[in-house]
């Protein structure tokens, strides 16, 4: 099984018009679909409005995501399953587009005279890693990429990403199973709303909404501004677990990337991070109050503080796994040299947290997660409240430096309203 990211990715079915140019385009291709319907007597009857309206919102789906994929790579594919056990099952997670009927309005893009999309029959199954896709993929995988007519109106109306949104159907609230292989996510869960996702989504709706009216800038060339739309991904088939924000461009940039690279409101950014936020939670949920100073600093035990990286990365190992941990943890012992045992940070730790020490290998990391993304969709709604843009990092924010004092007692504030505990935020300019 091979994993192909430069020439095909999954299609995505929640791509929409966001200009008039856009909605001409889509508008032309629903257009001529319905003529050479009309001319080869393709269809017995005509569609009902509703379904006339669906129709069109399936070809404006699969128009705008052809677009999409092109301007993201020239001459790049997405890879969609034909399959009627998979188009014809009932999910929150697929999106319209994909119904049963998809194989056959592909069929009318790809004819000849049609010349909208371009087809490539199944023949290859792919990997995804990637934690925010919407829909899990198995089996062989049709590839679909822009026909000469798409390709000459994306050049003819001078379409770029602005003229691409997303649809506000797209579900936002995503409930994973748990891994059974460290490097493949878990399988997506169907789930029953209740009062608690119900009001996720609509949080995070209005955090969406917000973010994609802001005005973000990026230097990166070819960086897609409008990919801003954030998820919350929680784990192991529990609404307990988990619950991080996922999304948005910025994310998958590098740190450095971030701080030199993107502009908001006009202007450069700071970047604000909670420090030593999982001991922090950790506390918090003992009732404990913490030692003062630098939690991760062993040396009062003997471990140097040079080993700091290391030892933060023991202790995040120590507080997601369910079971004494039995080797260092990889990238450890970049930091840690092979003199110090294992045991001996472990002692070192127990000692300077003995209120917590007992909660180390009973995984509770992501019940600890939950509670930080809780946190941090706070934040951003309050943020929001005073009208400062902020892009999420999972425990940090991205905000246009000249308010990074008033985020960063935003952030206290909040922390302290769900822990008790008074964290520090650190504050990082270009």
């Amino acid at each position: 099984m091979r994993q192909i990211y430069e020439t095909a990715r999954p299609f995505n079915p929640y791509r929409r018009c966001a200009s008039d140019a856009m909605k001409e385009v889509v508008a032309e291709v629903i257009n001529q679909m319905g003529g050479y319907e009309f001319y080869y007597k393709t269809r017995k009857r005509k569609r009902k409005q509703e379904d006339q309206l669906r129709y069109e919102g399936r070809v404006e789906a699969i128009v705008c995501e052809l677009v999409y994929r092109e301007l993201e790579v020239a001459g790049g594919q997405v890879h969609v399953s034909q399959s009627n056990q998979v188009l014809r099952k009932a999910s929150r997670y697929k999106g319209a587009a994909l119904g049963k009927t998809l194989p056959d309005e592909l069929r009318v893009m790809a004819a000849e005279e049609m010349g909208f999309v371009v087809i490539t029959p199944g023949q290859r199954k792919y990997t995804i890693k990637d934690k925010i896709l919407t829909s899990t993929v198995s089996g062989k995988q049709t590839t679909l990429a822009a026909g000469r007519k798409i390709l000459s109106r994306i050049e003819r109306f001078k379409l770029t990403f602005a003229d691409i949104g997303r649809s506000t159907e797209e579900e936002v609230i995503i409930l994973r199973g748990p891994k059974v292989r460290d490097d493949k996510v878990g399988e997506l869960v169907e789930y029953v709303d209740t009062e608690e996702t119900i009001n996720q989504r609509q949080q995070l709706q209005v955090i969406n909404k917000w973010l994609g009216q802001a005005d973000i800038e990026c230097t990166i060339p070819n960086t897609d501004l409008y990919d801003r739309c954030l998820k919350r991904i929680f784990n192991n088939a529990d609404f307990a677990q988990g619950g991080r924000l996922y999304g948005g461009f910025w994310q998958r940039l590098k740190h450095s990337e971030r701080l030199e690279s993107i502009i908001l409101d006009d202007d450069s950014i700071a970047e604000l991070d909670y420090g030593q936020m999982g001991l922090l939670l950790l506390y918090g949920l003992e009732g404990a109050e913490p030692p003062e100073g630098d939690l991760y600093d062993l040396s009062e035990y003997g471990i140097p503080t040079e080993c700091r990286p290391g030892i933060k990365k023991v202790i995040q190992a120590a507080i997601n796994t369910s079971k004494p941990l039995g080797r260092m943890p990889q990238g450890a012992r970049k930091t840690i040299s092979k003199r110090i045992h294992l045991s001996a940070v472990l002692e070192a730790v127990g000692k300077r947290h003995p209120a917590i020490a007992h909660k180390f290998g009973a995984s509770i990391g992501m019940q600890l997660m939950r509670k930080e993304s809780d946190i941090l969709v706070e934040v951003l709604l309050a943020l929001k409240s005073k009208n400062i843009t902020a892009l999420p990092i999972h425990d940090a924010v991205l905000v246009n430096e000249n308010y990074a004092e008033e985020a960063r007692e935003v952030m206290i504030r909040v922390f302290k309203e769900f822990v008790k505990l008074t964290p520090e935020v650190t504050i990082e300019h270009q």
